[in-house]
């Protein structure tokens, strides 16, 4: 199954279950393992999700970019937060002082 698919189905899954739901963090940390499989097809997901998705995923984005020390992967989060400001700001801020590059 394509990338994004898989992300939106496990979203679909997660935003069903009641909050306190403590299987959600197993959604969440698939979420995780799905997305450093390869950055180049997460900032491909990540440029075509609407932000109601990306919203489930921001809290991921330091860990990715600390493991991926992809400055592409940077520049991705430095756009959407240029297309949706103030709605993950410091999830990104975060992001980028995960990444160590040039």
């Amino acid at each position: 199954m394509e990338l994004k698919n898989e992300i939106l189905e496990i979203i679909k899954i997660t935003e069903a279950k009641h909050l306190n739901d403590p299987t959600v963090s197993n959604e969440m940390d698939l979420l995780t393992q799905l997305m450093l499989i390869d950055v180049n097809n997460t900032i491909v997901v990540l440029e075509e999700l609407e932000i109601e998705n990306i919203l489930w995923l921001s809290s991921d984005f330091e860990e990715l970019s600390y493991k991926f020390q992809s400055k592409e992967f940077i520049e991705c989060l430095k756009k959407l937060e240029d297309k949706y400001p103030n709605k993950m700001s410091s999830e990104i801020q975060n992001a980028i002082e995960a990444y160590y590059g040039d």
